[in-house]
């Protein structure tokens, strides 16, 4: 009697037929995120390359990098699948502010190659420098309001730096200014209102962050009578 052996059909796995391209390309982890000018991404961008039918990781399976935004530095043209299916890859943000996309199709695909785009964004570095934004000096009255100074704040890009706390005292004259501290805008800016003292002389204003070229910014309005 012979006898005959039976298995279930989900039970027999056959290898993928040898020099197939019926292969998937998806994003794995990486994709949109929030960085620092001119500084690597917190974390790599990854894809992932899987066979269509049953989804199984191909190994070996070279994927290409690019991107058309300026200033982005990736650290190499090329990343090959591991045994995971995964291919990572490293990226530098440029030196601006905003979004930035980085291109990844599969290498060796006949016809339209797999492709996924990740998207990256990039927010301005710490504050760097802090100069002066308005006039430096005016002339002034006694118990009178000056016009407003105001300073800009720009990271060591030139960028300017939003949610910068900036601390205004007033050094001559015994004025008094309308709140002690005050942020910057996203435009990079902040002022406060300046109201001076009951004498005539030189009075001062100065504007300060922590750790920033030309900082503090001093302002002075001369009351004369």
């Amino acid at each position: 009697m012979v006898g005959v052996l039976g298995c279930s059909g989900g039970d027999l796995l056959l290898p993928e037929p040898p020099g197939t391209e019926n292969v998937a390309l998806s994003k794995f982890e990486g994709d949109n995120q929030q960085g620092t000018v001119g500084e690597e991404l917190p974390a790599p961008l990854v894809v992932q390359v899987l066979t269509v039918a049953r989804e199984q990781p191909v190994t070996g399976r070279k994927v290409e990098f690019v991107t058309s935004s300026a200033g982005v530095e990736l650290a190499r043209d090329t990343s090959v699948t591991n045994s995971q299916g995964l291919a990572t890859m490293l990226c530098v943000l440029g030196t601006a502010p905003g979004d930035y996309l980085i291109h990844a199709s599969l290498v060796g695909v006949e016809g339209e190659a797999p492709a996924q785009e990740f998207v990256a964004k990039a927010k301005p570095g710490p504050p760097d420098t802090l100069r002066a934004d308005s006039p430096t000096s005016q002339p002034g009255q006694r118990g009178q309001a000056a016009t407003s100074p105001q300073v800009l704040i720009v990271d060591r890009y030139g960028n300017p730096v939003p949610e910068v706390p900036v601390a205004w005292q007033v050094t001559a004259g015994e004025g008094q200014t309308s709140e002690p501290i005050t942020r910057t805008s996203d435009a990079g800016t902040a002022t406060v209102n300046w109201t001076l003292g009951n004498r005539i002389g030189v009075h001062k204003l100065t504007a300060t962050i922590e750790r920033a070229t030309g900082s503090p910014a001093t302002f002075t309005a001369t009351v004369l009578f």
